[in-house]
Formats: structure tokens, C-alpha cells, sequence
């Protein structure tokens, strides 16, 4: 594996449980797709990044896995050197505070967490001035956890017309954080849910008719949210181990 100078060399048990992980992942994702009636390949998985030093990711995306996504906009950048020759598909799958569009618009190509009007107008702001324009999910919290970020599921609908209104955001779909819990009969409803949603604003005409990607689903139950809908999941510790935030 060919790394910047910068960048410390894993060991080669390191590399080789990450690329296994990797392959256990995505084999489970494609499965889980073809269980519900749809390709293999009609699912994506993004790799979480949180807290993931550079060279981990380096090898993911040596890999053949493009897309990564980060919960801070000063990981991004952080990270943005180190991975710049590898061109991955970068997403903020975490809050957005208005004070750091600037920052994410440089090298975020998708916002996922779009979840008022305020911020959708600040980064289409921003967006005027540089010319250009960039992919966005709306967040909605379907499990109406109050430590959750995210639209209220019947407030999505005047968000997404209004955001919609905004020429240079182009709205890919809906993301939501799944309700944590210890069973099934727990998780699904909120993953139904967005399914749901997604479903009756595409036929009322509110959302755009492409914009029907699903982003929904982590380590420990995107297999259930594939079965619900899911285009994208988010994947981090299942691929990387457990995060280190110390």
C-alpha cells in the first residue's frame, strides 16, 4: 500500500483485518439486498470515519471503497490532505453548524444532514459566491429522540418543498439515525418510517422523482435498515474497531 511520507504505516495484520472487514460488510450488504428483491448493487456502503486516522481509511479506499463520511466538519478538513490523491466521495453525515459551511463546501461533495431552512439557505449562500453546487440529504429524526438532530417527521414535507426551492442544493433523499435497540421489533419502525415518508413525498410531487435515495442504518443493524429501504448505510466500527476518543 502506497501512502504519503506524512502518513505512519500500518501492519500488515492491520491491513488485513480492515480489508476482511470490508469484505464481510459489503457481502452482507449485497445479501441483504438480494433477500429484499433488489440487486446486490442497489446499495451503498459509506464508511464512517469518525475518529479514524488517515491511514485506515487509506486503506479502505485502496480498497475499492470510495465513499466516506465524517460526523465533524474538522475531521474533513483534518483529514483532506491525506486522502487527497485517492479522491474519495466525501460526505458530512454530522451536524452542520452555520459558521462552518465555508470549511465544509471545500471538501464535502454531500451534506447529509440538512435539518432546517436556516442552514439550507446559509449554504446555498454560499453556494451563489462560489458557483457552484453540491448534494444534499434532509435529516429527519423518525425516532423523535430529543438528543437526535433531524426534521420532525411532519414537519419533512414543508422542509423539503422549501428547500427544494434552493437551485443549487440538489437533494439526493432522506437520511435518519435509527432508534438504538435490542431487537428488530425495536430498530425497524424508524427505518418503515422514513421509507414511508420518502415514499409519499416522491408521489405527492414534493420531493424531486430521483431524489429517492435512502440513507439509513449502522454497524450494528444496517441489515435491517437494507430491508427497509436502505440505499446507503453507514458503516464505521464494523469495518475499523471501536473508536478511539482519547
Amino acid at each position: 500500500m502506497s501512502t504519503p511520507d506524512s502518513i505512519p504505516a500500518l501492519s500488515t495484520e492491520d491491513i488485513a483485518a480492515i480489508t476482511g472487514n470490508l469484505d464481510e460488510v459489503a457481502e452482507r450488504a449485497r445479501a441483504a439486498a438480494r433477500a429484499g428483491g433488489r440487486s446486490g448493487e442497489e446499495v451503498r456502503v459509506l464508511l464512517a470515519t469518525k475518529t479514524q486516522p488517515a491511514e485506515k481509511i487509506r486503506v479502505a479506499l485502496e480498497h475499492g471503497f470510495t465513499l466516506i463520511g465524517e460526523n465533524k466538519v474538522q475531521e474533513i478538513v483534518g483529514k483532506a490532505d491525506a486522502l487527497a490523491d485517492l479522491h474519495p466521495e466525501t460526505h458530512l453525515i454530522g451536524p452542520l453548524q452555520r459558521n462552518k459551511v465555508n470549511h465544509t463546501l471545500r471538501h464535502a461533495t454531500c451534506i447529509q444532514s440538512v435539518d432546517n431552512l436556516a442552514l439550507a439557505e446559509k449554504i446555498h449562500n454560499r453556494l451563489e459566491v462560489l458557483e457552484t453546487t453540491v448534494d444534499c440529504f434532509v435529516q429527519v429524526n423518525t425516532s423523535r429522540e430529543d438528543s437526535k438532530f433531524g426534521v420532525a417527521p411532519e414537519d419533512a414535507e414543508a422542509l423539503v418543498a422549501e428547500v427544494r426551492k434552493l437551485e443549487r442544493i440538489r437533494l439526493r433523499g432522506l437520511m435518519t439515525i435509527g432508534l438504538p435497540g435490542s431487537s428488530a421489533e425495536e430498530i425497524r419502525p424508524s427505518y418503515a418510517d422514513l421509507r414511508e415518508l420518502s415514499e409519499r413525498l416522491i408521489t405527492a410531487g414534493v420531493l424531486p422523482a430521483e431524489a429517492t435515495e435512502l440513507s439509513m442504518g449502522m454497524s450494528n443493524d444496517f441489515e435491517l435498515a437494507i430491508a427497509e429501504g436502505a440505499s446507503m448505510v453507514r458503516v464505521g466500527s464494523s469495518v475499523f474497531g471501536a473508536r478511539d476518543y482519547s
